[in-house]
């Protein structure tokens, strides 16, 4: 198939290499994102492939060098799209948002509400506009979509499940959602990683996490999409990367682009409690102290475990916050200093919330 973005331009049994324009400097000069396309000889799906969207999280750039080989497109059926940098500014500067943009970057792709012109608030931003172009691309040609995350320095590597939304009555779009969901469940199986849900609807919605990149994917053009949290920020722990490259080799067999049979993910922990689980914020100190961790990512724990002790700033115990759930621990923050009310843990809890809704009824108000 005859495929382009921006300037690269896809080549039957080759590797090729272009930009795709982003945002336009003041003084000159404008970001651009690095784009790969690898193309096998013979016809089949398109895979999208990203990372780098924060700019402190580096495993995912090399987890699609690693990838994209040309070992790789001698037996690809199909096309490989990758970006490596979905934030150049953001990478250049060690710093999870672009320095022209203070919203989150993965909060700014759209979210099939029509903007309301309001003369005290600022339209879209540079960079949400570029994402926007962006998007169109996606929804043109892709078929399936991986974007690369890192959640924390210590974390379990794992995918995040989003949560499906349509309009009450709209059943055709229940359909699609509830299609499109069940085969992100059959890729996030294939790659192989812990899988967790993300947060309950409401908050999902109030931390803007629909408007993340495989949220609107998934939901607004109802192609199956992931998110993998490789774990380990900044320097990328080999282990980690080569437990997400096996997985996305899989996840292209599951795709039908790959041959052979699919290769066990060695290197790190995979969880399976045997219910499915959402993230929860756990842990929140009731005062300004230091902690020290009594438990580790994917320890499974019950409801009173002890999590974490509290201490002073001369080693004073301050006492120790238990858990509220039964789960195990997905990840810890960077740092062990916390103020009142900051979360110490995020836990995977059991998840009795569907994963394909309705909208709730004043989102499009």
């Amino acid at each position: 198939m005859t495929l382009t973005l921006g300037t690269a331009a896809a080549r039957r049994g080759e590797i090729t290499y272009g930009e795709f324009p982003l945002v336009q400097h003041p003084v000159g000069g404008m970001d651009t994102l690095p784009v790969i396309l690898a193309q096998g000889q013979a016809d089949g799906p398109v895979f999208w492939v990203t990372a780098g969207i924060h700019g402190i999280e580096h495993a995912g750039i090399q987890v699609i060098h690693k990838l994209i080989t040309p070992e790789l497109v001698k037996a690809l059926r199909g096309t490989i799209v990758a970006i490596p940098a979905l934030n150049p500014a953001g990478l250049r500067t060690l710093q999870r948002r672009a320095y022209y943009d203070d919203a989150d970057p993965n909060r700014l792709f759209p979210d099939g509400r029509d903007p309301k012109p309001d003369p005290d608030r600022a339209p879209a931003s540079a960079l949400e506009l570029a994402y926007g172009r962006l998007f169109e691309e996606i929804k043109k040609t892709a078929n399936y979509f991986f974007d690369l995350h890192c959640i924390s320095i210590n974390s379990l590597s794992f995918v995040f499940r989003d949560r499906l939304l349509y309009r009450a009555g709209d059943e055709a779009a229940k359909q699609r959602a509830e299609a499109t969901s069940h085969k992100m469940e059959e890729m996030a199986r294939a790659y192989g990683h812990t899988i967790i849900a993300d947060f309950s609807v409401n908050k999902y919605i109030d931390e803007k996490l629909h408007r993340a990149t495989t949220a609107a994917v998934a939901t607004l053009a109802g192609i199956p999409a992931l998110t993998a949290e490789i774990g380990g920020s900044y320097t990328p722990n080999p282990e980690y990367v080569n437990a997400a490259l096996t997985g996305l080799k899989n996840v292209l067999r599951w795709a039908g682009m790959l041959p052979g049979e699919m290769e066990p993910i060695t290197g790190i922990r995979v969880i399976d409690p045997g219910y499915p689980t959402r993230r929860r914020n756990v842990a929140r100190v009731p005062q300004a102290c230091i902690v020290h961790y009594l438990v580790e990512p994917g320890d499974m724990v019950k409801v009173g475990d002890p999590l974490v002790e509290m201490r002073d700033a001369w080693g004073r115990v301050l006492g120790v916050l238990h858990s509220e759930y039964d789960g195990f621990v997905i990840a810890r923050p960077t740092g062990i200093l916390f103020y009142p009310g900051q979360s110490t843990l995020l836990l995977a809890i059991r998840d009795d919330e569907p994963l394909v809704g309705p909208y709730p009824d004043s989102f499009f108000d």
